[in-house]
């Protein structure tokens, strides 16, 4: 499914029809470039064997790649820090990159920095949503609700695409199985406590008290509920 949604996303790059983070359209969808692609990906703290996100963002890309014979490099930040992340971009912008795929929510401020910085370069901000934008932007005074706020004062929409997921969907329904296929005692292990796998566990655990009052039994399910650091 990864690889499927980087192939949507990699092509609809090629055309200039991305739209920015929280936008329902876009509304300056450029020509396709005659200039031939080039795509970089940096990754977050983690690396291209994390078998995670990282790894599955990595091997999608290379894959597309391959199959629509389009140089693609990855770039891994020296340090997890904003600084380190950004120099990540701007050494792949100087190697020729015209799309950057950076993987996860921490690139909020790069894209911030970013965007306008290189507007002729498209970028993919996977799990970044209108509100890590809006926290970055705002900082401090932020009120966490996006809605309240022109998401796009902080970032050149016109050459980025936010890609976000619902991952409490498939939590509840993971949730919701469990318990319809007999389990009573479930348990939750995140592996850090950030929003992706926040919304998934939440997800987990209402889809499991959905099916134990959907079968009547809500006093024999127990969740035991635990994330990392």
């Amino acid at each position: 499914m990864k690889r499927k949604i980087m192939a949507v996303l990699l092509a609809a790059a090629m055309t200039g029809s991305l739209a920015g983070c929280g936008s329902t359209q876009n509304k300056n969808a450029a020509d396709a470039s005659e200039e031939k692609m080039k795509v970089a990906m940096v990754t977050d703290s983690g690396d291209i064997t994390d078998q995670s996100f990282n790894q599955m963002t990595y091997e999608a890309c290379k894959a597309w790649g391959k199959e629509n014979d389009i140089e693609f490099n990855y770039y891994k930040p020296q340090s997890d820090s904003d600084e380190a992340r950004t120099a990540s971009v701007d050494q792949a912008v100087a190697d020729g990159a015209n799309v950057i795929v950076l993987s996860g929510y921490v690139f909020a401020p790069t894209v911030i920095d970013e965007s306008d910085l290189y507007s002729e370069v498209k970028f993919l901000a996977l799990d970044v949503s209108a509100g890590d934008i809006c926290e970055k932007g705002i900082g401090e005074g932020y009120d966490y609700n996006p809605d309240h706020y022109n998401v796009t004062d902080y970032y050149n929409e016109d050459n980025v695409y936010c890609c976000t997921y619902q991952e409490e969907l498939s939590g509840f329904m993971a949730g919701y199985a469990a318990v319809m296929l007999g389990y009573r005692h479930l348990g939750f292990l995140g592996g850090m406590s950030v929003p992706a796998v926040n919304r998934y566990g939440y997800g987990y655990v209402q889809g499991a008290d959905a099916a134990a009052k959907e079968l009547g039994i809500t006093d024999e399910v127990q969740v035991e509920y635990v994330c990392g650091g």
